[in-house]
């Protein structure tokens, strides 16, 4: 057991071996983090966590999901020092959790994160299956394999819940089927996996890191209420839409020096502030999509030091289809549905909208669904949202 910051760090050994690290003060703080919602039509698993300081379903200050990530990444860092890396994030959920981990790595680190969209199938390395998601099946990508995944010495896969291991796993399982023997570890903000499974990863040598441990059972009997919110809807749109496209040479699905990474959303969230932020506003929403969450999220917290706006929130829309409920503590109260800017067809959704003054919209969605856009935009509307900019950030 060792301190730092106030807190107090615990380490689980196992036969000699460092094989969990957490701190004990985001176990007294989970209340406040964690909120329990009911997934729709899952048979596999009715519930999921929804973090509130995570900027995915919640919105939420950039400048504080982005302090809870860099939490995370406190505790990999001793253990890749002076190692050659490559960090993993998970689609959707993860992909900025992992960004900063890899980000705020002392050492340089490659980063990848999964996907779901479709790439060109010659980048295609391994296919594996989320085992309790809406959408199951996730790629993994990568156009230097041989330097990122092939020669490196330490493999870190990024979640934000790891509730038995059995992703990751069938993940490890891929890349060594493929030849890809490195050391694996796996970190997460919450792990809620029981003995069986934790043994399971120790047997295997896999490393395991986290900020919350999760032990308590979920009743069945947690949704039985009808108290669930339907949506709204207006089909007008805001007054003011305004366009841009930016471009970036950095594609994390395809793999990325995880600095050259941050260079080039510094540029964007510049070029945004440039543009859209040129007078003092009271509130400001930066709204990522699906997989694109750290551009906007790292755009807000930019926005955020500034000390133009009073109120930055974040968060992203997301496939994921959560009930909405008036039931106390409980974290969804509002649900907005829409095809998705990345795919027509494509379900996504938004959870607790509000009204801004600005509402700016970071994606990287290459072939543009505009149904998806203006079924997006009636939906702002129907919050009250008037100003609304949409920045389309594209590989070069």
């Amino acid at each position: 057991m060792g301190r730092k910051n106030n807190g107090i760090i615990l380490y689980l050994w196992y036969k000699g071996r460092k094989i969990m690290t957490f701190e004990y003060e985001f176990e007294k703080q989970k209340n406040d983090m964690i909120g329990i919602a009911q997934r729709e039509n899952n048979h596999k698993r009715n519930y999921l966590f929804v973090n509130r300081f995570q900027a995915k379903h919640i919105p939420v200050s950039p400048s504080k999901a982005l302090k809870l990530f860099q939490k995370l990444g406190e505790k990999v860092y001793c253990d890749y020092k002076n190692k050659k890396t490559t960090m993993i994030g998970f689609a959707e959920t993860a992909t900025a959790i992992a960004s900063t981990v890899a980000i705020h790595c002392p050492d340089d680190v490659y980063y990848i994160h999964t996907s779901r969209e479709t790439l060109p199938s010659k980048y295609s390395v391994v296919e594996f299956k989320e085992e309790h998601s809406h959408a199951t099946q996730q790629i993994l990508y990568c156009k230097k394999a041989e330097e990122m995944l092939f020669q490196s010495e330490k493999i870190l896969f990024i979640e934000d819940e790891i509730t038995t291991g059995k992703t990751i796993l069938n993940f490890i399982e891929a890349l060594q089927k493929k030849g890809i023997h490195a050391d694996f570890g796996a970190c997460s903000i919450i792990n809620s996996m029981d003995k069986q499974h934790r043994d399971v990863f120790h047997e295997k040598n896999i490393s395991l890191y986290t900020l919350l441990n999760w032990n308590e059972s979920i009743s069945d009997k947690l949704f039985l209420d009808n108290t669930i919110v339907n949506e709204k809807m207006k089909r007008e749109l805001p007054g003011t839409v305004h366009y841009m496209t930016l471009y970036t040479t950095v594609n994390p699905r395809l793999g990325c020096s995880a600095k050259e990474y941050q260079m080039c959303c510094m540029h964007l969230a510049e070029q945004i502030y440039n543009i859209v932020c040129s007078n003092t506003i009271n509130s400001i929403l930066i709204l990522g999509t699906e997989e694109c969450m750290y551009p906007a999220i790292f755009t807000g917290e930019y926005i955020e030091k500034k000390g133009i706006c009073k109120t930055v929130k974040t968060h992203s829309t997301t496939r994921s289809p959560i009930v909405p409920r008036v039931q106390e503590q409980y974290p969804i109260f509002n649900r907005i549905s829409f095809e998705s800017l990345y795919e027509k067809g494509r379900k996504t959704y938004l959870y607790n909208l509000e009204k801004y003054d600005i509402v700016i919209i970071v994606t990287d969605a290459q072939n543009y669904n505009k149904t998806g856009e203006q079924q997006l935009l009636q939906s702002l509307k129907s919050y009250g949202n008037e100003t609304v900019t949409i920045i389309n950030w594209r590989y070069q």
